[in-house]
């Protein structure tokens, strides 16, 4: 998971001091960044809304049977707004988009849509 780092902190690892400066981003083990959320040191890192928004579009026009995600023939991700609660990435406790991606087998599509250049 991503988190950013909320105050400055040194972690020492076995290859030596790692320094987090505040509003960095960064990729930690859970067991690690547990230890500096409780401390204050970082926090989960969201996803802004507008980010997101251009992620993935909601399948306002799926069939009603049509209740998990898909790739369209052009590459894009539909999520319809039936589907489970886990692939709601807009909502609380919904997975991110590259998880639903890469339960798609779609990995490949993960880069073009956290790319910062990208628009739906």
């Amino acid at each position: 998971m991503t988190y950013k780092v909320i105050n400055n902190v040194v972690i020492k690892t076995a290859n030596g001091d790692l320094e987090l400066k505040k509003d960095q981003t960064v990729k930690l083990p859970e067991k690690i960044a547990q230890k500096l959320i409780d401390a204050g040191k970082i926090k989960p890192q969201t996803i802004p809304y507008e980010l997101a928004e251009r992620m993935a579009i909601m399948g306002e026009n799926c069939e009603p049977d049509q209740v998990k995600p898909y790739i369209t023939d052009f590459g894009v991700l539909v999520i319809p707004y039936n589907s489970p609660t886990k692939y709601h990435y807009w909502k609380t406790g919904g997975q991110s988009v590259c998880d639903t991606l890469k339960e798609l087998g779609r990995c490949d599509l993960i880069e073009k849509y956290t790319h910062p250049d990208y628009v739906n």
